[in-house]
């Protein structure tokens, strides 16, 4: 019983990605989600862009979760002990674990991140590229410090970076403007929800006035909301402003929130 906790705990800490699926997207319906609001919108424009590798989006996948899983395990064993009413994600018997192996945890996964850069860095992705997706660190580590209304523009920009940092290391460039349809399609969205929601005390006024009142709402905003996106897309891809495969993104996220409109009314009529 004993080693069977000790090698859960070990590959819970050191393997990638498992941490991310254990904590924030549990069981089948947990990874079917990430992978239709995540996986699928940011490889389809991946995909739609110039330039795309398959091996880059991978490498860039691994890459970001490198990254933002350190700010997982920060915020699940650090950041609590700061929290009256913290939100506990793994067992007692892991937070021990990390508490005796934190150095190790720490250096393992700073070292797995170096072999991410490194295999990046091989495929030619431009330097300043690999910095700038290093950035998403320090936001996270910024997240787990501040607890008030700008931790939701940190979110923000944390969730920019979560579906920008595949794209462009797929590509190997920049855009801006592909950066600000990726703005648009969910990290928007999202921060519009969460400062509706009253989320750290703040409510912003205005979204709650003119796009959505409350935040038991969010389903039938995101219908109207990826609604006029789709239309907008496709007029940009007429225009050649952008590739057809953009609308399959928006498209998933559309459909996705009809059924999740759809389902709520449901559960609210019983």
């Amino acid at each position: 019983m004993q080693s069977c906790r000790v090698y859960r705990s070990v590959m819970l800490f050191f393997i990638p990605m498992l941490y991310s699926f254990k904590t924030r997207y549990k069981g089948k319906v947990g990874i079917s989600a990430w992978g239709v609001k995540y996986l699928l919108p940011v490889f389809f424009i991946s995909f739609g862009l110039h330039g795309f590798s398959l091996i880059r989006f991978v490498l860039g996948l691994l890459f970001l979760y490198g990254l933002y899983e350190i700010g997982y395990i920060q915020n699940d064993c650090e950041t609590i002990k700061k929290e009256e009413n913290p939100t506990m994600r793994i067992s007692s018997y892991e937070l021990d674990f990390y508490e005796k192996h934190k150095v190790l945890i720490y250096v393992v996964r700073f070292l797995e991140f170096i072999v991410w850069w490194g295999l990046l860095y091989v495929s030619r992705t431009p330097i300043l590229m690999l910095l700038c997706g290093f950035m998403t660190l320090p936001l996270f580590f910024l997240y787990n410090w501040i607890r008030n209304g700008f931790c939701l523009v940190v979110h923000l920009l944390l969730m920019l970076f979560r579906y920008s940092v595949p794209v462009f290391f797929s590509i190997n460039y920049f855009s801006l403007k592909v950066l600000l349809f990726i703005l648009v399609i969910y990290p928007l969205t999202l921060f519009i929800e969460r400062s509706v929601k009253g989320k750290f005390d703040y409510r912003n006024a205005f979204f709650s006035k003119y796009l959505m009142r409350e935040y038991a709402d969010r389903y039938k905003f995101r219908v109207k909301y990826y609604t006029v996106l789709f239309v907008i897309t496709v007029a940009l891809a007429y225009f050649s402003i952008f590739s057809y495969i953009f609308l399959i993104p928006v498209g998933i996220l559309l459909f996705t929130s009809i059924l999740n409109a759809q389902n709520d009314k449901l559960h609210y009529d019983k």
